[in-house]
């Protein structure tokens, strides 16, 4: 079998999209694992544009680390090793710039193959992300995973969503800090059981809307708040969710965007596949849709395909999955995600 570190698709080189219109898109450099997740970007105060995601063996490994590349120019730099504990699996990392000088890298660390173990980890840096701190546990709860970027209110108070993994289900919290990632207080999401990954965006009327990967596979759910810290029960969208993970963002429009597997198993998509000897029902990894809505996640009426199914696809079950989407500017948006989770692909795409 081919490695597919040396795939030389890899080159991290961004060109001219072969299959999307007036879009560029690159595959990034993938030297460190053949399984390559969970990416997240970040465009900094200083307009550099950094890509984060885990790389290893496989997902629960604990040879999976945390990996950081930058785009410079034209292309994406071999990424950088940051976490590399050899006794957890490191992964879900996102990066933000709260405005104090320091970029933020945080991720969960487990022991391997048990989510119940999980806790989260902070590294901070203060040269763009070339250099890292060592690490320091944020929040040690057993079972704490992240997926997405937190956002900040108005008085500068940090709010992080969060989820816990426990024998008895998954379910959401919003973990909030008032004093710059010091201390935090856990707000509970309520009915939250089987949702989880919980991606939050400011609409134009000021309000805040999450939305939620289903572990049931049936549709995106969405819930509001006014403060961060109440919010209300989560509720069905129109949107389908195939039991993987969607992210929101908000354009300097106002307008809403975001990138999701346009696939469920309400809707009958899926593949048979084997699982500790047991053949199940997986919903499509595919396709990876980007919506867009205008009135603060109400309607979604404009929607455009990213990344279909090939022949690549159906010969690997993983897909195209775990987007990360952020305002471009100049009328673009910057989305990344895992690539059959043999690397991570990279799109500028007009907004």
């Amino acid at each position: 079998m081919t490695d597919v570190r040396s795939d030389p698709r890899f080159d991290g080189l961004v060109r001219p999209s072969a299959v999307l219109p007036g879009a560029r898109e690159a595959l990034l450099p993938a030297p460190h694992g053949p399984d390559n997740h969970a990416a997240n970007l970040l465009r900094t105060s200083g307009g550099e544009l950094l890509c984060t995601w885990f790389s290893g063996p496989e997902e629960g490994n604990p040879g999976t680390n945390v990996v950081v590349s930058r785009l410079s120019g034209d292309g994406w730099e071999q990424p950088l090793l940051v976490a590399s504990d050899p006794e957890r699996s490191e992964q879900n990392p996102v990066l933000f710039e709260p405005g104090d000088g320091l970029i933020w890298l945080l991720h969960t660390s487990m022991e391997p193959y048990d989510q119940t173990t999980a806790h989260v980890v902070a590294r901070t840096s203060a040269d763009a992300g070339r250099t890292w701190s060592e690490p320091r546990v944020l929040l040690s709860e057993p079972g704490t995973f992240i997926r997405n970027p937190p956002l900040y209110l108005d008085d500068g108070t940090w709010m992080l969503p969060a989820y816990h993994c426990g024998a008895s289900g998954d379910r959401s919290v919003v973990e909030i800090s008032a004093d710059g990632g010091r201390t935090w207080d856990e707000h509970q999401v309520p009915d939250s059981a089987d949702l989880v990954q919980m991606t939050i965006a400011r609409r134009p009327d000021g309000g805040l809307l999450a939305m939620f990967r289903d572990r049931l596979a049936r549709r995106i759910y969405s819930s509001t708040s006014s403060d961060g810290r109440t919010w209300s029960a989560p509720e069905r969208t129109e949107l389908p969710n195939n039991n993987s993970s969607v992210q929101l963002t908000r354009l300097g429009d106002g307008r809403l965007a975001l990138v999701y597997n346009d696939a469920s198993l309400e809707r009958e998509q899926f593949r048979w596949v084997t699982k500790d000897g047991e053949r199940r029902k997986k919903a499509l990894r595919t396709p990876l849709v980007v919506a867009l809505s205008e009135d603060g996640g109400a309607n979604w009426p404009h929607r455009r395909v990213l990344q279909d199914s090939d022949s690549e696809y159906w010969q690997n079950e993983i897909g195209y999955s775990y987007p990360s989407v952020i305002d471009g500017g100049d009328g673009r948006l910057d989305v990344a995600f895992s690539y059959l989770r043999k690397t991570i692909k990279y799109l500028q795409i007009g907004a």
